[in-house]
């Protein structure tokens, strides 16, 4: 810092090393966003912990009534519709790789995304009534029962991803903020995605 600058700042009663420290509070506001990037992967793996950790529960109930049913189906129940549970599944995978595609292709993905969410869920409410009209519904019996109970409770999650993509569509969306929580958002669906795959194993196969 030249001797002129220095004079001209203590004549004006400023410390000197004021010009030094005026960068650095411009470098602070580039990096400001990244943060928040951070955070908001941080805050959804710990809620994606959770949520696994609820799911694990539900599992491990159902593990505890299946060791104690002597014979798994029990007899006398119905045949479960497995092909139409995994098509459902299916429609959940391509729902999370319409929403990685829209990191790159654009929003139509996106949208894409959620009516394929969507369809799932009326698919879902079309297997839960004819489980219930083939008497494997809910106080029919233990594999109605617990079926139930995991495919509810993930339905609830897979409707929480479709609102979360339906206001990342919305014209008044930030458009500096959209990508970060696409990144998320894609991130949601493949963890539902996978839960779905695990229930239909532990409860349609094995």
């Amino acid at each position: 810092m030249s001797p002129e600058v220095s004079s001209a700042q203590q004549a004006r009663g400023e410390p000197a090393s004021s010009a030094r420290r005026a960068p650095s509070r411009e470098g602070s506001g580039t990096l400001r966003g990244f943060p928040n990037e951070k955070t908001g992967a941080v805050g959804m793996a710990v809620f994606l912990g959770a949520c696994a950790m609820l799911f694990a529960a539900l599992l491990f109930a159902y593990a505890v009534v299946r060791a104690q049913a002597g014979a798994w189906p029990p007899p006398g129940t119905p045949p479960f519709p497995r092909g139409a549970a995994a098509s459902n599944g299916l429609l959940l995978i391509a729902a999370g790789f319409a929403l990685r595609r829209a990191r790159t292709r654009g929003p139509r993905w996106a949208a894409a995304s959620l009516g394929l969410g969507t369809l799932f869920l009326l698919m879902q409410a079309g297997l839960w009534g004819r489980l219930v009209a083939g008497h494997l519904g809910p106080g029919t019996g233990a594999l109605g029962d617990v079926f139930f109970a995991l495919s509810a409770f993930h339905a609830l999650h897979v409707l929480g991803g479709l609102v979360a993509i339906a206001l990342l569509l919305r014209p008044r969306a930030s458009g500096d903020a959209r990508p970060r929580r696409l990144r998320l958002a894609t991130l949601y669906m493949d963890f539902v995605a996978a839960v779905w795959l695990i229930i239909y194993v532990a409860v349609c196969v094995a």
